[in-house]
C-alpha cells in the first residue's frame, strides 16, 4: 500500500481478520465530518503497529462496518527509551509536551509526582485519548505505554540506565552517550527541579545536561526528545 502523507487516519480496536469497526468520535468524524460513504476508501490503525487500507461496506445508526483490502506495519523505532515526565501546574504546558513526545516517535511515557508538582491524580484515561488522537494526527500506528507511578523511588525496581537532566550537571548530554540497545529511562524535574532528596533516592543515576540556561520542563522534553530521535 502506498503511504500518503495526506490521508486521513482513523482509529479501531474493534477488528478481525477481514473487517474493522468504526464506532464513537471516529465513526462521527469519518461519517458527518468527512461525509464518507459505502464504497469509498478510508485509512484505520489499531494502535498496534499497522495501517489498515479499508472500503467501507455499510453505515449503521451509531457504527460502520469496513472491509480491509491491505495495510501497512510500523516498527516502534524506539522501544528502549522511556520518558519520565513529573506532572505540571500548568495542564496546558504538560499536554504540549506530551503530545510532541508522541509525535517524535516515543511509546514508552511513565509520569510521576515530584516533591515540587501539584498534587493532583494523573488521569491516565484522558492521555490514552489524547494519545488516540495524536498518532491519528501524526499518522503513527503504535499507541505509546503510558504509566504512572508515585514518586520516582519507585523507578528503582525497572532494569535499566537513570538519566536524570539537570541544569548544573557537568557533562554535556549527546545522543552518542547512549546505547539504544540498552533500556534508558529520561527523568525530568518539574519547575525548580527535583529535590535533593529525590536525587539521591535514585540509585546508580548519572547525571546531564542539555543546555547553558534554564530550560521549562516541557522544553527539555522536547529537546532531549529531538537530540534522541532526529
Amino acid at each position: 500500500m502506498e503511504f500518503l502523507s495526506d490521508i486521513e487516519l482513523f482509529f479501531s480496536d474493534e477488528l478481525s481478520d477481514k473487517k474493522i469497526i468504526l464506532k464513537d468520535d471516529d465513526f462521527i468524524h469519518c461519517t458527518r465530518v468527512f461525509r464518507y460513504k459505502a464504497g469509498d476508501k478510508v485509512f484505520v490503525t489499531d494502535g498496534k503497529g499497522k495501517i489498515y487500507h479499508c472500503e467501507i461496506s455499510s453505515i449503521h445508526k451509531n457504527e460502520l462496518e469496513a472491509l480491509i483490502l491491505s495495510y501497512t506495519e510500523q516498527e516502534i523505532k524506539y522501544p528502549n527509551f522511556h520518558f519520565c515526565i513529573p506532572i505540571l501546574k500548568n495542564k496546558d504546558r504538560f499536554r504540549f509536551a506530551f503530545e510532541k513526545l508522541i509525535e517524535l516517535g516515543i511509546t514508552n511515557i511513565i509520569i510521576y509526582k515530584a516533591d515540587r508538582a501539584v498534587s493532583e491524580k494523573f488521569n491516565v484515561d484522558k492521555y490514552k485519548k489524547i494519545a488516540v488522537e495524536t498518532i491519528k494526527q501524526s499518522l503513527q500506528a503504535n499507541l505509546p505505554v503510558i504509566k504512572s507511578i508515585g514518586t520516582i523511588t519507585e523507578l528503582n525496581s525497572y532494569e535499566g540506565n537513570k538519566i536524570i537532566f539537570e541544569q548544573n550537571a557537568e557533562i554535556k548530554f549527546d545522543k552518542n552517550i547512549i546505547d539504544e540497545s540498552d533500556i534508558n529511562y529520561f527523568i525530568f524535574g518539574p519547575e525548580g527541579g527535583l529535590t535533593e532528596r529525590e536525587i539521591k533516592s535514585l540509585r546508580n543515576h548519572k547525571k546531564y545536561s542539555l543546555a547553558e540556561n534554564r530550560l521549562r520542563t516541557e522544553t527539555a522534553i522536547i529537546k532531549a526528545a529531538s537530540v534522541l530521535t532526529l
